[in-house]
């Protein structure tokens, strides 16, 4: 152990231990192995020894060694430098590290390497902070879990807890007579004096402790640089180390100010190190395997890849092909989208100052039927409509503008957006009808009731609160009056949309159902309304966008409670 010990005898053994090539170090350890079956006791002793001192600065053998449920596939470059920059003793470490989502940063840096921290004595105090609380006090449970269940690490460092609950956000775990504390924080939390015994904490790790939304807040940004400045920066010592680990979100973000500063080790890393030369032959791929009317695509897009194998992969560099290779990486950036691959695998996030929509599906309607233009496919309006002459499977959302909102100078009021669509035997949604006005609330409720009587809507959906508290009684009066106009009952399956994530966020999540034609818009939609998509973000008003994400969820059943009953409540 380093604290309290004769740490010069322990620089020294390690240095004479961890100089060894592999190659010497197998030799030795064959030898040793020999001479302890012989029944050599000091062999055994030796052969211990030898062991203990080569894990203490061979972070990635301690990591294979006590970890292979963790460690299923080879170590790549990533981590073998930030093993090789982990070391011994090191005290006063500045290190920033921005690495691909899934690559096992967190793994490394905030569960394995504060383990061997406490093994060898390394740390007194950690702390470890993320985006919330609850991601933090998860840390520390899987911390805890090796501690209970890696029956090999606990016995051959004698691990333990002295408590039988070690805490959420704070315990201490012992080697052997060794005591280190863990405290865990959620970003933003001012932290103040703290110290465990006498010691301040000597390590700080920050594990993706940026806010995913609250980045693309200049002022947001500016708080938590500041709070990481003013106080993370200041509750330790001149010797205390800090790693900040995660993945860059924003190009002003602090992880990515970091990385430049000239304090800090920074390194980044992307998931893709070098992309295909043959990008042509990666488009015609592309587009068999997004070809939604061709039942085979998954199939035909697999036998093209293994015909163009060689010239598909020329140039080509990945971080982890063991785990993720150029192909699978392809597949993502198809299913997430280019703004999340970028961000989450490269480290490159797409500024605001690009549009979000770049290639949009169309079909128009013709006397047979819907035609999808980029594929000239036919839909026929038997498997659309019934007999009667009623769609079969037609979806409503509103996204209604109440004037709660104040309107900025210069800005006119919000739009309203009742939107109709269908969605076809492979799921896709079809955009089929927009109503995109500023209206009085009256219309807006009329607009409604007018859409189902066109559509036949088997579902509609209206955002919570504004149906409760705005709508609800708006429309059962409305309903009571075209009921006796029509002379029967109207029952429109009303649905609450509860929106639980920001708008932005929930609006980014369709660029990757557009750009690959999951989501397929009619010609004949308003210039308002295809407007509004094809500029966003850079748009005074997005109540489009906002609605067809409303209306997707729709499609996809995302809302299962049960429908909420205007007619119940008409007839109280």
């Amino acid at each position: 152990m380093t604290f309290g010990t004769n740490s010069d005898w322990i620089k020294q053994r390690v240095q004479e231990i961890g100089s060894l090539s592999w190659n010497d170090l197998l030799s030795l350890v064959q030898s040793l192995e020999g001479q302890a079956q012989l029944g050599d006791l000091q062999a055994q002793k030796d052969l211990d020894d030898l062991w203990y001192w080569r894990l203490a600065t061979d972070v990635e053998l301690f990591a294979a060694a006590y970890f292979p449920h963790y460690c299923q596939y080879t170590f790549n470059d990533f981590h073998s430098d930030l093993f090789a920059t982990m070391g011994f003793m090191e005290r006063a470490v500045r290190r920033a590290r921005a690495a691909p989502r899934g690559y096992a940063k967190s793994t490394i840096t905030a569960l394995i390497k504060p383990i061997h921290d406490v093994c060898y004595g390394l740390e007194k105090y950690i702390v470890i902070v993320s985006n919330t609380q609850d991601q933090a006090n998860q840390k520390l449970r899987d911390i805890r879990a090796e501690v209970l269940t890696n029956s090999e690490l606990a016995s051959d460092y004698n691990l333990h807890f002295k408590t039988r609950k070690p805490g959420e956000t704070q315990y201490v775990l012992f080697a052997g007579d060794f005591a280190c504390m863990f405290t865990c924080y959620g970003a933003g939390v001012e932290i103040r004096g703290i110290r465990f015994g006498a010691y301040r904490p000597t390590k700080i790790i920050l594990d993706d402790s940026e806010n995913s939304e609250e980045v693309h807040n200049e002022a947001l940004r500016k708080k938590a640089e500041d709070w990481f400045f003013q106080v993370i920066s200041q509750i330790g010592t001149k010797d205390t180390n800090l790693d900040f680990i995660g993945t860059i979100l924003h190009r002003e973000g602090l992880l990515n100010k970091l990385l430049k500063n000239p304090a800090y080790d920074g390194r980044l890393y992307k998931a893709i190190i070098q992309w295909s030369e043959r990008r042509d032959l990666w488009d015609v791929w592309t587009r068999i395997y997004t070809d939604l009317d061709n039942g085979s695509r998954v199939a035909e897009a697999e036998e093209f890849y293994q015909s163009n194998k060689a010239e598909l992969l020329r140039g080509v560099r990945v971080l982890w092909g063991v785990k993720e290779s150029y192909l699978d990486l392809m597949k993502e950036l198809v299913e997430k989208g280019k703004r999340a691959f970028m961000k989450e695998k490269q480290n490159e996030p797409i500024g605001g100052d690009e549009a979000l929509f770049e290639n949009f599906h169309y079909y128009r309607e013709t006397k047979d039927g819907i035609l999808i233009e980029r594929t000239n496919t036919l839909i026929p309006w038997k498997e659309l409509k019934g007999t009667d002459g009623q769609w079969l499977d037609m979806y409503g959302a509103l996204d209604p503008a109440t004037g709660q909102t104040k309107t900025k100078p210069g800005k006119l009021g919000d739009f309203a957006c009742v939107l109709s669509g269908f969605k076809d035997r492979k799921g896709r949604l079809f955009v089929h009808h927009d109503w995109t006005k500023r209206a009085a609330p009256t219309k807006q409720i009329g607009r409604i009731f007018d859409g189902y009587n066109e559509f036949n809507y088997q579902k509609f959906g209206v955002e919570t609160n504004l149906y409760r508290n705005l709508l609800l009684p708006n429309i059962i009066t409305e309903r009571t009056r075209r009921e006796k106009e029509l002379g029967k009952s109207l029952q429109i399956p009303f649905y609450d949309i509860e929106a639980i994530d920001k708008k932005e966020k929930r609006i980014y999540t369709l660029e990757p159902k557009v750009e690959h034609g999951w989501i397929l818009f009619n010609r004949a939609l308003s210039q308002e309304f295809m407007g509004q998509h094809e500029a966003y973000p850079h748009v005074d008003h997005d109540d489009g966008p906002d609605t067809l994400e409303m209306l997707w969820g729709m499609v996809n059943n995302r809302y299962r409670a049960a429908s909420v009953s205007a007619n119940a409540q008409a007839d109280r």
